[in-house]
């Protein structure tokens, strides 16, 4: 419930509200500060480290040029920067197989191919 405000308060209740509102301020600012920091940027050291194969900063470098990877740079140092989210999502979207992963896929596919023939062979074209 509100308080009366005389007008001898007036000023000690004015100073409180802005007291108020700059805590209200800056509890906005750490909230929107940890938002922006969910999604991290990194730089080209950061992102040599980060990525698997820890490329060279040659190869960053020509990646970028190319088109490759997606960067932004600083508006006041011009430096590159990464977006971290952005570049999960890049690896793992040029992830190549292993050798493993590629023999599993053909040895099911042979797999398949022999319980085809056993069921009654393979479908083909030609006509007798």
């Amino acid at each position: 419930m509100l308080d009366t405000i005389t007008f001898d308060q007036l000023p000690q209740a004015v100073s409180k509200i802005l007291d108020e509102l700059a805590e209200i301020k800056s509890m906005c600012k750490d909230i929107l500060e940890m938002g922006v920091n969910k999604d991290p940027y990194l730089t080209i050291e950061e992102f040599c480290a980060y990525h698997p194969d820890h490329p060279s900063h040659q190869t960053v470098r020509r990646w970028k040029r190319l088109g490759y990877i997606p960067f932004y740079k600083d508006d006041e140092t011009r430096r590159v920067k990464f977006k971290k989210s952005e570049i999960d999502a890049w690896i793992a979207s040029t992830r190549h197989m292993t050798r493993a992963e590629l023999n599993a896929i053909r040895e099911a596919k042979i797999l398949a191919q022999r319980n085809q023939i056993i069921r009654g062979g393979l479908d083909d074209d030609y006509d007798d």
